[in-house]
């Protein structure tokens, strides 16, 4: 527009000094040169003006292209390249503002695979593991389970059971046999996943003992809530019935009658007693939980059953219902003392990994058959004569209740090992 307006501004300017000068020719050679100069330097500076702009946006796509969006451009610029300025600078801003989102959702997701008791692991199309959260490396810790591990010489260390599971596809439900030797059953779930245009395959495991227990425990106490139920409508006229003939043998003055409505009384009375006692297995009450000093638990277990403190009691206190945990470790160390006969029963308590604590009692008894290990916890189950299964089912909702769990294990040289964990807090 500049150099139009000068070359205009110099025709005219020529044209007059044409006709009106007698030394029009001398002077039009004078501003032809000058104005070439002029023009010259007028494009040499435009076209410097114009590299600047261009090396300026080809700095800022480099520092898009390095993934920082913090570049930004002077919007005081020529005005032809102020509007693409602009237009830069929005799109840095967009970027900067998507990534930090991006970045936000990235964190929220790796705290929760890290924080998730389901274990995550991710294997990419060449059989490596390129990701597993904090659940799978703490679980598969003894196999040695790390990030760009080989899947497949991995699969070679674990049990039968998870080797199967983890080559089928789909969903598959297990068990398999922990440290202490107890059952554990577990879910898996295999999905494919693409990513960065390779198949990967998405592994997650997680445990449902607990929630298996769980559900056992709310059927068994369905089924003894009916049982109860109906034995109660029963009951109730048979023992107005017993009691009216009590009545007329007394008035009969029969005494045979007597004894035998006696003896209906006795039976009735017991099984009202027998279904009290399963009545409080389903009516259980929340632990009321409070700060409880293991010295004077101790002391007030040992009045009771006798026992040898084999550790030092930890310093912190724990905090649980008193009543109830005493009721639980009351029963167990009844169960040891029946099973042993010397009494050479062992109480220990130690703190654990988590915030945990172990309270472990043993004897010197038979142990327990594979059997009994099994089926101890369940309701009307026992081994005893006179045994009605409610004790250690008990116990183990009482446990349960406080997030803890019991372990049942034989010992070697020959009795059994009781184990109560419980959360410290």
């Amino acid at each position: 527009m500049y150099l139009l307006a000068i070359l205009f501004i110099n025709t005219v300017f020529l044209i007059f000094a044409t006709y009106l000068l007698p030394q029009a020719p001398l002077l039009i050679a004078t501003t032809g040169g000058g104005l070439v100069i002029l023009i010259f330097l007028l494009l040499r500076r435009d076209n410097k003006q114009r590299h600047h702009m261009i090396k300026c946006l080809e700095d800022g796509l480099l520092c898009f292209n390095d993934g920082d969006f913090s570049a930004s451009l002077t919007e005081k610029a020529p005005k032809q390249y102020q509007h693409l300025f602009k237009l830069f600078n929005q799109t840095g801003d967009k970027l900067r503002v998507e990534r930090q989102h991006l970045y936000h959702r990235e964190m929220l997701l790796d705290k929760v695979l890290s924080s998730s008791p389901v274990l995550t692991i991710l294997v990419d199309h060449r059989q490596h593991i390129v990701f597993a959260n904090r659940a799978a490396l703490e679980s598969f810790k003894p196999y040695g389970l790390m990030p760009g591990q080989d899947w497949l010489k991995l699969l070679d260390k674990l049990p039968e059971e998870f080797q199967s599971a983890l080559t089928a596809r789909g969903e598959a439900i297990f068990t398999v046999s922990d440290e202490n030797n107890q059952q554990q059953a577990w879910h898996v779930a295999m999905s494919s996943v693409r990513m960065h245009q390779a198949q990967h395959q998405l592994y997650l495991l997680r445990t449902i003992t607990e929630e298996l227990s769980k559900q056992e425990v709310a059927t068994w106490k369905k089924v003894i809530s009916v049982i109860s139920h109906e034995l109660n409508n029963s009951l109730a006229p048979i023992s107005t019935m017993c009691h009216n003939g009590t009545l007329l043998a007394n008035n009969l003055d029969e005494p045979r009658l007597d004894r035998v409505f006696n003896s209906i009384s006795r039976r009735i009375n017991h099984l009202n007693e027998f279904i009290k006692g399963y009545a409080s297995l389903t009516k259980l009450k929340l632990p009321q939980k409070t700060s409880l000093d293991w010295s004077e638990l101790i002391e007030h277990l040992n009045s009771l059953f006798p026992f040898k403190l084999s550790a030092p009691l930890p310093e912190k206190p724990i905090i649980a219902d008193g009543a109830q945990l005493e009721q639980v470790l009351i029963n167990i160390l009844k169960n040891a003392y029946e099973a042993d006969k010397s009494h050479k029963v062992e109480l220990s308590i130690k703190e654990i990994a988590n915030k945990k604590v172990k309270i472990e009692i043993t004897d010197q008894g038979i142990g327990m058959s594979e059997e009994v290990l099994q089926n101890a916890l369940l309701p009307f189950y026992s081994t005893k004569h006179s045994g009605t299964g409610l004790g250690l089912a008990l116990c183990r909702e009482i446990v349960e209740a406080h997030q803890g769990k019991m372990i049942f294990s034989n010992i070697e040289q020959g009795g059994l090992s009781v184990s109560v964990i419980l959360p410290m807090g």
